[in-house]
Order: C-alpha cells, then sequence, then structure tokens
C-alpha cells in the first residue's frame, strides 16, 4: 500500500483511490488514469489492500466511522458504529493542525492512528492561561479486521501511544505554529515541470510521479502521472473543478 496526493494506491500500483474537496471517492486505472467508479461524498480513503478500501466518514460532529467498500465496484461492504472523539475535535479530509491519520496495514488489517488538536484561535495576543486551557490534544487507534465480515477493535491507551508521526518525524506535540494551513507529508525533493501549475503534493508510486496540481488558469486541481525516468506524462484526471466566480452586484 502506497501513498497518493488526496488517497492510497494498492501494493502492486495499479489502482489508487483518491477524493475531491466534497470527499467523494474516485477509484483510478493508474496505468491509464481511467475512472473505475465514484462513490461518497464525506469520504477519505486510509487504505487499499485485500480487496477493499478502507476509509473514514468525515461529518460535523465530533465522531469517526469506518466505511469498507469493495475495491472492484466501489460497493458498500460494511459501515461501523461511530466512536466518539472529544467534543471540541474536528476531523478533516487531510492531515492539518486539526486532525492527523497514519495508517499501518498487516495482512487483512489496517490500524488508523489519530489525532485531533485544538488551540486559541483569536486575535489579539492571549494571556498565557488562556492560550495554555486552548491548548488541547487527543489521540487513539482503530483496527478495522478485513477477513471474513469486517469488525472494529478500538484500541486501548498503551497501543494507541504508538508514535504516529513515525515516517515523518515529527513528534505530535511539536507541530509548527501554521494556522489552519495544511500540515504536508513528506515529499520527492523533483518539481513538476509543468511550470504553469502549482504543485500542491506529490509522491511516487512504482515508476510513477503522483503530482496534485492546481491550474492558475482556471483554478482547477487535477491528478497527474509522469514517468519518472523521462518526466512523460502519462495521463490526467481533474479532480476539483473550479466554481465559477460570481459577478459583482451593481449598486441602484
Amino acid at each position: 500500500m502506497a501513498r497518493v496526493p488526496r488517497g492510497v494506491a494498492d501494493a502492486r500500483g495499479r489502482q489508487a483511490v483518491v477524493h475531491d474537496h466534497e470527499g467523494a471517492l474516485m477509484a483510478l486505472d493508474l496505468e491509464n488514469g481511467a475512472l473505475l467508479w465514484r462513490h461518497g461524498p464525506s469520504l477519505r480513503p486510509c487504505a487499499l489492500l485485500a480487496g477493499s478500501v478502507v476509509a473514514l466518514r468525515i461529518s460535523p460532529s465530533p465522531t469517526l466511522m469506518v466505511v469498507v467498500l469493495d475495491a472492484a465496484t466501489g460497493e458498500d461492504r460494511w459501515t461501523s458504529e461511530p466512536v466518539d472523539l472529544p467534543p471540541w475535535a474536528r476531523c478533516t479530509l487531510d492531515d492539518t493542525r486539526d486532525f492527523t491519520l497514519r495508517t499501518e496495514a498487516a495482512d487483512d488489517a489496517v490500524v488508523l492512528r489519530w489525532v485531533v488538536r485544538t488551540w486559541y484561535r483569536g486575535g489579539a495576543a492571549p494571556s498565557a492561561e488562556v492560550l495554555e486551557e486552548s491548548r488541547r490534544s487527543a489521540h487513539g487507534a482503530l483496527r478495522v479486521a478485513l477477513a471474513g465480515s469486517p469488525s472494529l477493535e478500538v484500541l486501548p491507551e498503551a497501543e494507541a501511544e504508538a508514535e504516529v508521526w513515525a515516517g515523518a518525524g515529527v513528534e505530535a506535540e511539536a507541530l509548527p505554529d501554521t494556522g489552519d494551513a495544511d500540515v504536508p507529508p513528506p515529499v520527492p525533493p523533483a518539481a513538476s515541470s509543468d511550470r504553469q501549475s502549482a504543485v500542491l503534493d506529490q509522491s511516487l508510486v512504482g515508476g510513477k510521479r503522483m503530482e496534485l496540481l492546481l491550474r492558475p488558469d482556471s483554478g482547477a486541481v487535477v491528478l497527474r502521472a509522469a514517468d519518472t525516468r523521462t518526466g512523460t506524462h502519462a495521463w490526467e484526471v481533474e479532480l476539483d473543478r473550479a466554481s465559477p466566480r460570481r459577478a459583482p452586484r451593481l449598486r441602484p
């Protein structure tokens, strides 16, 4: 299982599942970029293995729900009962300072390790007491078994304390003060050859570089696959279409 921008790929690098800005899932053939199926919205893809897609349903309420889909068809296989988080928690479709998720896969099971945080969001500099009271964090871990009928286990505190940021080399409590900006995952050093687009995220899957690009001319967000040796563009898929701008209202 490998990470791709906004989603995951299977271990063989043949299929990926990504999400758009509303959390609608898109299953893609990594060879040619063909759309295999869509499902959603409000889903965050976490793992693609054992013929299943494991996703989290992101909702305004501070809860987590695990959804398991058939990887070939996108059909629902199973949905867990809600797992309550602290009432102040805000879950997000991608890693942010509010919510961070790491996935560990082993055989026919997936462990989802999460961290939620909150901090002072006011304007003027607060007192030390207000600043301290506003800083809260919580963490936990869920084990999703996929063999046979899927099941969910909330891991005990001792097991949930495993290093969430392992692989990124960052402690959960040592994140930079970046406001609401996304916390970027590690990416290869090479940049896109397309100078007309901004690279939002990128990763390597097999012999392809997967790039998430923002088109400055249209505002659209696309996922592109490029050959790592030649830089040749293999395919690209539009994930987010720019919303049309409304004409300004004229005064009567």
